[in-house]
């Protein structure tokens, strides 16, 4: 669905409704009278690739998340093991990126980030944790109605070595 609005842990709360970015996106770009095609598996990097060669643009969805150590994703219990995205997202924005010129890679995650990938894709909005409006955000930013002009309280380094 395109998004980690939230963290998990003893802070999670339950969403009343949660719009997703594809849901957002999709109805934006319908009453501007464009489409929008998804490919929703992190895996099927072939499915992918064949809906972003035939856009004007391709998004692709990156996170990583924290907790306090009750679930284990991609290897990771609770709380981040590295500066890693996951589930295969690494490997997904390269062949994106490596189909259409003008990959876009919103990254929703607890903190930084490592991007090896960066030289390849035409931007990087890093949308943190939104929250349950998370499309709507997401498209205000994309479809230009506001500015994303905050600051990180952290450097994101394209590689590890970057770091001191």
């Amino acid at each position: 669905d395109g998004t980690l609005e939230q963290g998990w842990g003893s802070g999670t709360p339950n969403f009343p409704y949660l719009i997703t970015p594809l849901q957002a996106i999709t109805a934006r770009a319908s009453s501007n009278g464009q489409s929008v095609s998804s490919s929703l598996s992190d895996w099927d990097l072939n499915a992918a690739a064949d809906a972003a060669s035939k856009a004007d643009y391709a998004l692709v969805f990156a996170n990583c998340d924290s907790g306090e150590e009750y679930i284990t994703v991609d290897g990771n219990m609770g709380d981040r093991n590295n500066l890693s995205l996951w589930h295969n997202a690494d490997n997904m924005i390269s062949k994106i990126a490596s189909v259409n010129p003008n990959t876009i890679v919103i990254i929703h995650s607890v903190g930084p980030v490592l991007m090896p990938w960066l030289s390849s894709v035409r931007a990087v909005v890093y949308a943190g944790l939104p929250g349950q409006e998370s499309g709507n955000a997401l498209a205000d930013v994309l479809f230009g109605d506001v500015n994303p002009s905050g600051k990180l309280v952290y450097t994101i380094a394209e590689l590890e070595t970057d770091y001191p």
